[in-house]
């Protein structure tokens, strides 16, 4: 289960990653905290790759 820390992201951007996501499992109310839908999610990677804050981690 992947899941973006709120600590590391700094919450005030669009997040890049709603776009990278192949399966769009990653949504984002405005710039709040981006959510990784479990259900959807492949674990791919890209998205852990892709966050240049390394905001992605496993639960």
């Amino acid at each position: 289960m992947l899941v973006i820390d709120a600590h590391t992201c700094p919450q005030n951007h669009r997040c890049p990653l709603v776009n990278i996501c192949p399966v769009q499992a990653i949504s984002q109310q405005g710039y709040g905290l981006p959510v990784i839908d479990n259900d959807l999610c492949i674990e791919c990677g890209k998205c852990s790759r892709s966050c240049p804050l390394g905001a992605v981690v496993k639960s």
